[in-house]
């Protein structure tokens, strides 16, 4: 499975960590992948 992803932020225990911009997943191994409401 390869998933390309657009504005990437990452969330520890609801915590924003870090953000990546543009994201590219290679891989069988994706556990979890959730999306938010845009922001105007």
């Amino acid at each position: 499975m390869n998933i390309a992803l657009e504005q990437t932020e990452e969330y520890v225990n609801g915590q924003l960590k870090d953000k990546y911009g543009d994201a590219f997943i290679r891989g069988n191994n994706v556990l979890y992948i959730s999306t938010q409401k845009r922001r105007n």
